[in-house]
């Protein structure tokens, strides 16, 4: 539930990060029509610095934002170092059962499927959202889920908890946007398909 609640908390900042980041994915083509441009010129600085200005400029006049991506994640690290301090130091949850072999939240998960499995969903959401643009910001992305996965081994069961369940109302996120777009490109095509028939049926009867 806290999580849930965190999460619509931040809809409209995700919201707008995906947004974004689908239209990085649509701009990909012209981006890397840039970076041919200076291909050749790479160890000169005023190159790069011009290519670097191209850039900025076409992602201005197409309204994206390259950092969209990571605003979600960084907007979200303060909330688990609360989370984090909360479950070592709440007298109230320690020693506090979930289900099964979690027996304490505030402890690390004795057989690590938790954070396995968080590591496995993340990889999962990543699989299911836009590919960010810069090649760097890809390989970041990328070594998130293993970073993460390693990272939680360590961490109370009950923050790998709170991460794991965000991790599931984001790929439901992905899948409702996917299902969304799919629908809304369906009608667009249906609608465009109708408007040739009209104009095809209005020459023929000119004819």
């Amino acid at each position: 539930l806290l999580t849930l609640g965190i999460r619509i908390l931040l809809f409209p900042l995700m919201h707008t990060s995906t947004v974004s980041m689908r239209k990085m994915a649509k701009v990909q083509p012209k981006v890397k029509e840039i970076q041919a441009k200076y291909k050749k010129k790479k160890s000169d600085p005023q190159a790069r610095a011009k290519m670097n200005q191209e850039m900025m400029a076409l992602y201005k006049e197409e309204g994206v934002n390259p950092m969209a991506g990571c605003l979600p994640l960084l907007v979200q690290l303060p909330l688990l170092w609360a989370l984090y301090k909360l479950f070592l130091s709440a007298i109230e949850l320690r020693h506090a059962p979930f289900f099964l072999w979690i027996t304490d939240l505030s402890a690390k998960d004795p057989y690590y499927v938790l954070p396995i499995i968080m590591g496995a969903s993340q990889f999962l959401q990543q699989k299911m959202t836009p590919a960010a643009g810069d090649p760097m910001q890809r390989r970041m992305f990328a070594m998130m889920p293993i970073f993460f996965t390693v990272l939680f081994l360590g961490f109370p069961s009950g923050l790998v908890l709170y991460w794991l369940t965000n991790n599931v109302l984001g790929i439901a996120q992905s899948y409702a946007y996917k299902r969304h777009r799919e629908k809304k490109e369906a009608e667009e095509a249906a609608a465009s398909g109708g408007k040739r028939s009209a104009q095809g049926k209005k020459k023929e009867a000119s004819k």
